[in-house]
């Protein structure tokens, strides 16, 4: 783990020093440039989704408004089968703003309570079976801090620290019930390096350019971690272009992860299924696919339709396993879908059908998945 650890500076070193050997006329001109940024998005949630249910509240986004090219993000939500999420971030510069620009220091705050009624946990491994899903509420708290560096436009790291505690509680009958009864609130806070090489136009809705990110995260006894010990790399690859004109994109992801360690919070193994970023299946079910490694790979065609809205189709592939020695890819499970997009100042709305052999799925949420 400690190795891991070095070797994840090491590449973040390795990027400072090539970003200074750039030419440093060309990093003045990409400076964050003067002037206001100021801009404001809000809107009304009613929704619905397998995963959570009838889903209602708001998001509201603000840019500028301190004349510090900061921005403020708040998300009020609730749903029908006991999902309570409330998230308040705060970004300096905007994440926007910083985008493909050099910058000596940001800083990220944000806060999130997370709460499911009815979380669903389907054992380990690619074999595990649907029917097998066992019941209870999963509650999470966090606080991130996080600070970067843009050292040129296209690279940049980040360092931060998350605060979290995690606790698992009134569990319904079902296979996996003595498992989850024995689990225990834990404080489990991590740090996270990221290394990222970033040519893309944009981070709200990217049209051209690729995104290579390394992250690792890592917790242990040393940096607070009373119940944690475990270190996670994940390597994700972004690509995007235009195809018949400026405004249709082909978007493609693909993403390897392996976690490791002594003492590993079930839903921090390596994750497949629902509509979060990092684990994206969009015919499957939240947290469908649980283990030490995956590799998951979204392939997506986003087209114009009529004013500020778009529509895509999309193709998702996924495979977990315990160990990189028992990988059978003739396991690897696979979505398809359509969906709409709601282009705002400062955000994306989206909107997902998934489909696959386990059903059909809805997804509503904020940004596109990758």
């Amino acid at each position: 783990m400690k190795k891991m650890l070095q070797f994840a500076l090491f590449l973040m070193l390795l990027a400072a020093v090539s970003a200074f050997a750039q030419d440093e006329t060309s990093a003045e001109n990409t400076n964050i440039p003067p002037g206001s940024y100021k801009s404001w998005s809000a809107l009304p949630i009613l929704m619905y989704d397998n995963d959570i249910g009838v889903g209602y509240g708001a998001k509201a986004k603000f840019v500028d408004f301190l004349k510090k090219k900061e921005s403020f993000d708040l998300i009020l939500f609730n749903s029908s089968k006991g999902e309570r999420w409330y998230v308040f971030t705060f970004s300096l510069p905007d994440i926007e703003i910083r985008q493909r620009k050099t910058y000596p220091l940001s800083f990220d705050l944000k806060a999130e309570y997370d709460k499911y009624l009815k979380y669903l946990y389907y054992g380990r491994g690619i074999d595990s079976r649907e029917d097998d899903k066992t019941e209870f509420t999963h509650e999470v708290k966090q606080l991130q801090l996080l600070f970067g560096r843009g050292f040129t436009p296209e690279y940049s790291a980040s360092i931060g620290y998350m605060f979290r505690t995690i606790d698992y509680y009134n569990v319904q009958e079902g296979l996996y019930a003595d498992e989850l009864r024995a689990l225990e609130k834990k404080f489990a806070p991590y740090v996270s390096v990221v290394l990222s090489h970033d040519t893309s136009n944009s981070q709200i809705h990217p049209t051209r350019g690729h995104r290579l990110l390394l992250q690792d995260d890592l917790a242990a006894g040393f940096l607070g971690s009373k119940d944690a010990s475990f270190n996670r790399i994940t390597l994700d690859y972004r690509k995007y272009m235009c195809v018949f004109g400026e405004k249709d994109v082909f978007a493609f992801r693909t993403l390897v992860q392996y976690i490791d360690g002594s003492s590993i919070p079930l839903f921090d193994y390596s994750s497949l299924g629902g509509g979060n970023t990092l684990n994206v299946m969009r015919g499957y079910a939240l947290n469908r696919f649980l283990d030490r490694g995956k590799f998951l790979a979204n392939i997506e065609y986003r087209f114009p339709i009529w004013w500020v809205f778009g529509g895509n189709v999309f193709v998702d592939l996924g495979n977990v396993w315990p160990r990189l020695g028992d990988i059978d890819l003739g396991k690897t499970v696979a979505d398809y879908g359509l969906g709409l997009r709601l282009y705002m100042a400062d955000f994306v709305v989206r909107v997902d059908f998934g489909f696959s052999k386990e059903g059909t799925r809805l997804y509503f949420n904020f940004g596109h998945i990758f």
